[in-house]
């Protein structure tokens, strides 16, 4: 009998062997046809999330996962993947069957792997890979009551933030989903162990993003803005001015020349 070790492992090479694939689309002339392919995937995996069917739910995320591979055509790793996906197969439907009582938690799970798919900082698309081939194993160690270190909710919190920062994001979803408490516990652990709200967090991460892309880049302001998550321009003037004192076009200006922004 193969035991979960065994699965886990396997978990993390397909992780692996789709980041890839990811990474080989990113650098494609075919990226916006396939992301485009790859949106009209997922939207077919509401019907059977609404439904709460596991089986026709199943099916679409293999088929979604499997599209992003061959998109990368490159016969070696389709051929892996399939190998590895086939012996996953009956293993994960399991998993979604025991540890998502929710399908549509899981449907927008897939909705934000695409968006950091097609985000443009490749080590989100990374990262993000491998966070969602991981979350059936957190789900299952809560349910278990296995906690570790690792598993800390203000932790996964943070590493799924700071990967999925420019999606729209809920702290209420993270906190149910993502770190699995309720979200005034999470404000609590947040503001015990970093002093700051989730809320904070988030804007503190996008905000220092933006900075980053301000001095690296010639996008406009509110470009930058949207990138990073922002789909209000005075919000992202806003929340950049709180955090750095000035605003995003004077934070510019001042590395452009040399002198202090502040």
């Amino acid at each position: 009998m193969k035991d979960w070790a065994h699965f886990h492992d396997l978990c993390r090479l397909r992780s692996t062997l789709e980041a890839f694939a990811v990474r080989c689309l990113r650098g494609s002339d075919e990226r916006q046809r396939v992301g485009d392919a790859l949106r009209v995937l997922v939207e077919g995996m509401k019907t059977p999330a609404t439904q709460g069917d596991y089986s026709a739910f199943h099916r679409a995320d293999q088929q979604f996962h499997r599209a992003v591979v061959d998109a990368a055509c490159l016969e070696p790793l389709s051929r892996s993947w399939e190998m590895v996906a086939t012996d996953l197969d009956v293993w994960i439907l399991g998993v979604k069957q025991s540890y998502w009582p929710n399908l549509m938690a899981l449907y927008r799970e897939h909705e934000l792997l695409l968006e950091a798919w097609l985000a443009e900082d490749d080590w989100v698309a990374e990262q993000a890979t491998h966070q969602h081939l991981e979350a059936g194993w957190y789900r299952r160690r809560m349910a278990e009551d296995s906690c570790s270190v690792e598993l800390d909710p203000v932790q996964r919190a943070e590493s799924f933030i700071a990967t999925h920062f420019a999606s729209r994001l809920d702290v209420a979803w993270v906190a149910r989903h993502v770190s699995f408490v309720s979200v005034s516990q999470l404000a609590r652990l947040f503001r015990s162990q970093r002093g700051i709200s989730p809320l904070r967090y988030l804007k503190q991460v996008r905000v220092e993003r933006a900075a980053q892309l301000l001095c690296s880049g010639k996008e406009t302001i509110s470009l930058i803005g949207r990138r990073v998550g922002y789909r209000n321009a005075s919000h992202f003037v806003r929340d950049f001015r709180v955090m750095f004192g000035v605003t995003p076009l004077d934070y510019r200006r001042g590395k452009k020349t040399g002198a202090p922004p502040f």
